[in-house]
């Protein structure tokens, strides 16, 4: 087999897993990289002109309606609502050769990832023609409404509620950790119709655009300096009933849609960006500081990234053990809370071993002219603090592992 750039990855998992890649395969990784060697280097050179944030995400916008017209922008998706219906072999290729070839990931991704699927299995035909073609466009922007300041690890005490009015559903809360609310045009969220049911099934997954009256974005600063996460107050946003996906009182089972198979894919892309990370450590301990001073020669400092690169070799394999349980055709287990839990404290330590490789230039901010990689150290130094917290807290990876894999009770305030 002729391997294709992008694909030495790929290649070199299925060999561990014992699987070959068939013909439909091949054609499918062919065809994704004469695609992205025809559209990707016009985008890049395009966004690397673009000055403002308006001027990015009209970019962003533009390029995942061509990711669209190609057919990779939602390649799990049906055909029919413009997917490849990939199989899990086929999104493992996708997924290695996009982060192996640093593709900008469509700036639609939350909604491509989480609400169309919803859609797709739970919506009305009106609402899958209405929502899912601007959707995979980019032309609609979603956000998710689901954590709340009293409701995070347990979901289903949120409070944000809604009362039915005539035809419309008045909806009345506060969500926090919104990623992406500042700029999204929708947000699909969680809201409690039926305060007297179990707190599990009085919730309705609600679609609310984010124009309408009554909609209060606040930005979240972080860290780092960016405001990537948002509060959203609703108060007294009026919906039409139409608006509500699946049917009043059953939300928490429309929540319960997952790409499961294609979770299990995306652990090459954290693996990708891990390796690489410890690759420019590696370059960067080799080379002497203006005293004259080289990490490599440093023993402690040999020993630590010697680590990193064993803890990024693990996140691949505890993946692949995963991704052998979706190619034989079985669901993948709670063992992807392990990649999770792991993966993510490795994200830390590893750009932890980077400042401390730098020493006091590591702490210069982008732009500066002695900045070890380009100020971009700091950057991630920060960003990383939220790597443990973000997509499901470490202590909640912990609870899964134990109640899952080591047959732990479950904690006092879980509910059956």
């Amino acid at each position: 087999m002729v391997i294709e750039r992008g694909l030495v990855g790929v290649s070199g998992v299925m060999g561990e897993l014992g699987v070959q890649l068939s013909a439909a395969d091949e054609e499918f990784a062919t065809e994704l990289s004469t695609w992205l060697d025809g559209h990707l280097p016009a985008h890049r050179a395009e966004s690397a002109e673009a000055a403002t944030p308006a001027d990015k995400l009209r970019l962003a916008r533009v390029w995942q309606a061509e990711l669209a017209a190609g057919g990779w922008a939602a390649i799990t998706w049906p055909r029919i609502h413009g997917g490849r219906e990939a199989s899990a072999t086929q999104q493992l290729i996708y997924h290695s050769t996009v982060a192996e070839r640093r593709v900008p990931p469509a700036v639609g991704r939350i909604g491509i990832n989480l609400c169309g699927p919803t859609l797709i299995a739970h919506g009305t035909e009106e609402q899958r023609a209405r929502f899912l073609e601007p959707m995979l466009r980019g032309e609609h922007l979603w956000c998710q409404g689901f954590s709340e300041p009293g409701a995070g690890s347990d979901l289903a005490s949120l409070q944000t509620s809604g009362v039915i009015d005539g035809q419309e559903l008045v909806i009345t809360g506060q969500k926090i950790w919104t990623s992406g609310a500042e700029r999204a045009d929708w947000m699909f969220a969680l809201v409690r119709t039926d305060r007297s049911a179990p707190k599990r099934e009085g919730i309705s997954f609600v679609l609310i655009p984010m124009d309408a009256a009554g909609v209060d974005v606040r930005p979240i600063k972080q860290l780092s300096g960016d405001s990537g996460f948002n509060e959203v107050f609703l108060d007294q946003v009026r919906v039409p009933l139409d608006n509500v996906v699946g049917g009043l009182n059953k939300g928490w089972g429309v929540t319960r849609t997952t790409l499961a198979n294609e979770r299990a894919i995306l652990f090459m892309g954290q693996q990708v960006a891990l390796a690489s990370t410890v690759r420019k450590i590696v370059d960067q301990a080799r080379h002497r500081d203006v005293s004259g001073w080289r990490a490599a020669d440093d023993a402690h400092l040999r020993s630590r990234i010697a680590e990193a690169w064993i803890d990024a070799e693990l996140v691949r394999i505890n993946g692949i053990r995963n991704l052998g349980k979706v190619l034989a055709g079985r669901q993948p287990g709670p063992e992807g809370a392990m990649s999770k839990l792991f993966g993510q404290h490795v994200e830390q330590r590893v750009h932890e071993l980077a400042l401390d490789l730098g020493g006091t230039a590591a702490l210069l901010d982008r732009g500066a002219k002695d900045a070890p990689n380009r100020g971009k150290w700091a950057l991630g130094w920060l960003r990383t603090r939220a790597s443990t917290i973000g997509g499901g807290t470490s202590e909640i990876q912990r609870n899964v592992l134990s109640e899952r894999v080591l047959g732990q009770p479950r904690d006092p305030w879980a509910d059956a």
